[in-house]
This record gives structure tokens, sequence and C-alpha cells, in this order.
């Protein structure tokens, strides 16, 4: 997981899957995930860039089970207060 500071929002802007899943059970096994953490339990504004989402590569070759299985790690990083920026059309 790689993180920026840009102005007073932590923006995720690398997400790999193990990250992920990690992330959304709360659990910071490593500096940047106690960072996230951290930065939502302090009421700071915390995102991620959705083209960071390494499980989004997968849709159209992942079997559904699965990936929505990662849909699913998604929403409870959402309802957890993590926003997601769109900066594309996609």
């Amino acid at each position: 997981m790689t993180l920026e500071q840009r102005g007073e929002r932590l923006v995720i802007t690398s997400l790999p899957i193990q990250d992920m899943a990690l992330l959304s059970l709360g659990i910071p096994l490593d500096e940047p995930a106690r960072q996230v953490l951290g930065a939502l339990l302090r009421g700071e504004r915390v995102a991620v860039l959705a083209e960071a989402m390494e499980y989004r590569q997968y849709k159209r070759t992942a079997p559904m089970g699965i990936y929505q299985k990662f849909v699913g790690m998604e929403r409870q990083m959402r309802e957890m207060g993590i926003g997601v920026i769109r900066t594309s059309g996609g």
C-alpha cells in the first residue's frame, strides 16, 4: 500500500489485494495500514483512488464469487470512512 498526503486528506494511491483484505478487517500489519487506521480513528479524511484497487483489474477474468468477495471488502472500507476517488471516466 502506498499513501500520499493531499491537502487535508490521506490518499491511498496503491492498494494490493492482500492489503485491502487486511485493511477491510481493521488489521494494521504494516506502517501504511497503521497510518490509515490512525487517521480514521482521529476523524481525518481518507480516500483511495479507484484505479489503485488491484482487485478491479480482474473484473473480466476472476470467478464471480471471489470478485464479489473483494467488492464486499471495498464496501467495508467505505463503511469505515474511506472514500473512493474516481479520477478518470471509468
